[in-house]
């Protein structure tokens, strides 16, 4: 059975088998026809947005939480009004988080949220770039996307390559994303409670603890929402 390139320990899938029976099982084959080994992934989900109470929700979740500024900071329009199904997503998150810090795993962890696309031959590019980072400082990586975020590079040139993320924006969609665990261990010191959408949350965290961050291009994995491969469930 294959396990992921090196310096990948284990992998994080957010996605609920009970809420999310269609998706659970398109990743369920997906792994299985790609001969994963069960022993390096784990399904994580901790309350689907109709479980949750006032309580439980306004808890993880304070868009005016007292917290410092960071630098070229920008905050999302709708950080106040968020849905409880993306509270309830940024709590999952969360808390697949502190799994991956609990196992301690010795270097890295990929996270999926529960509608990857991903790219034909994905294990062979993932091991491709992943030999690319062998002696570059990093963090955080974004290997997928579904919004058309692109880094620039010259025109013409295809190759898979990493490039550093775009000043305060670490991530693109957080369909795919591959996390050191020490960077794992400083923003679970910080998330909760937090105060904006998943993605932008994650670009306060990474920016507050000075991330290494870096996109992958092209990328090896699709927002499946975004693509409109799957109906989107936010």
């Amino acid at each position: 059975m294959k396990v992921w390139p090196k310096p990948i320990d284990h992998a994080y899938i957010l996605c609920s088998e009970r809420f999310e029976p269609e998706r659970y099982a398109t990743l369920k084959k997906w792994l299985s026809d790609n001969d994963i080994d069960p022993a390096c992934f784990t399904f994580v989900y901790f309350k689907h947005g109709s479980e949750l109470s006032a309580e439980e929700a306004f808890k993880a979740y304070n868009p005016w939480t007292d917290r410092p500024a960071v630098p070229d900071e920008e905050r999302n329009f709708n950080r106040y009004n968020l849905k409880v199904s993306e509270i309830s997503v940024g709590i999952n998150w969360g808390y697949s988080a502190m799994a991956a810090v609990k196992a301690g795993h010795p270097n890295c962890v990929l996270m999926l949220e529960s509608d990857p696309v991903f790219e034909e031959g994905f294990m062979d590019k993932l091991t491709t770039a992943m030999s690319k980072l062998e002696t570059v400082e990093w963090d955080f990586l974004s290997i997928g996307d579904g919004v058309g975020l692109k880094p620039k590079r010259p025109e013409g040139e295809k190759d898979l390559a990493w490039f550093p993320a775009p000043g305060y924006y670490h991530t693109r969609t957080c369909d795919a994303m591959i996390f050191k665990t020490s960077m794992l261990k400083k923003i679970m010191t910080t998330y909760f409670p937090f105060a904006e959408i998943i993605d932008w949350e994650l670009n306060y965290q990474l920016q507050r603890h000075k991330s290494k961050s870096f996109w992958l291009d092209p990328i090896i994995v699709k927002n499946g929402s975004c693509a409109g491969t799957t109906k989107s469930t936010l």
